[in-house]
């Protein structure tokens, strides 16, 4: 699964990562094109009249974690049913050469794992990122894989990530550690398997370029967003379990006017900005 929202510029250089890089796996590739208003669609389009193992999947509403879900619970259950291991990847990203084949072997060694993440291979923070990811056993959305009756059971749970969730790969990521019962397990890290041999290159933002600032502080605002929808999330899974998932994150923003400004550097500017939209939000919902 590849998610894509205005994506033109990288789509196509994604997708032969995939096939470069791993020329001898039989890959089906559905490009889950969610509320594309530029030229991604055509692009995928295109592509697929000259490799037919690319399916796009065109979604209307802009929200990769609804594409998440309609994959899950619809491309895959219909399309691509009883599979050993699925790979997930973001749009603007690029595999590295054997980096599937590398998570699907982290798996095999791994039995008791339901995920194999892979590290980031560029990057600013390119040694610091792997290395916390690797030793804290998490997920980022860019590459990692679910091993195939794990999918079965996100698709018997009618597990859903909720809309407009910043923070969809941490979610998935904690879901995954508490064995799909958060109201009954605790954190179990062996449920996910660092694969430091597989890896994903991509676009890094630079806040050194003036081009790049407002999208720079966009990210860092979705970073505050992200923190502070956990701190909402937590305790709601932990005591109602999966049905405590709402189906859109703002439901659960009613209680964000009990959260505290969360101290970070220049990054508590951010912060402050990603509280006052979420309050906002909630009041705009109540209207």
């Amino acid at each position: 699964m590849v998610l894509a929202h205005n994506e033109e510029r990288h789509i196509a250089a994604c997708l032969d990562s995939l096939f470069d890089g791993e020329p001898a796996r039989n890959l089906q590739v559905y490009v889950m094109a969610n509320g594309c208003t530029d030229r991604t669609e055509e692009v995928v389009r295109d592509y697929a009249s000259r490799n037919p193992r690319v399916h796009l999947v065109s979604i209307r509403m802009p929200d990769k974690c609804n594409a998440w879900n309609v994959f899950i619970h619809e491309t895959a259950r219909d399309q691509a049913p009883e599979l050993p291991v699925y790979f997930f990847m973001d749009g603007d990203a690029r595999i590295v050469p054997g980096a599937l084949t590398r998570l699907a072997e982290g798996l095999e060694r791994a039995p008791q794992a339901h995920a194999a993440s892979a590290p980031p291979a560029s990057g600013r923070n390119v040694d610091r990122d792997r290395g916390d990811l690797i030793k804290e056993r998490v997920l980022v959305a860019n590459l990692y894989a679910l091993r195939g009756p794990f999918v079965k059971r996100l698709q018997h749970t009618g597990a859903r990530l909720p809309l407009g969730l910043e923070g969809d790969d941490g979610l998935l990521g904690a879901l995954i550690k508490w064995d799909l019962q958060p109201d009954k397990q605790g954190f179990d890290d062996e449920r996910i398997v660092p694969c430091p041999d597989s890896g994903f290159l991509f676009e890094s933002v630079s806040p050194l370029d003036p081009k790049q600032w407002r999208g720079y502080w966009r990210r860092a605002v979705r970073y505050g967003r992200r923190f502070y929808e956990f701190q909402l999330l937590g305790p709601l899974l932990k005591k109602r379990g999966l049905s405590g998932l709402p189906v859109h994150i703002g439901d659960v923003y009613c209680d964000a006017d009990g959260l505290s400004l969360r101290w970070n550097g220049f990054y508590t500017l951010t912060n402050f900005v990603a509280l006052h939209q979420m309050r906002h939000l909630h009041r705009s919902r109540q209207g």
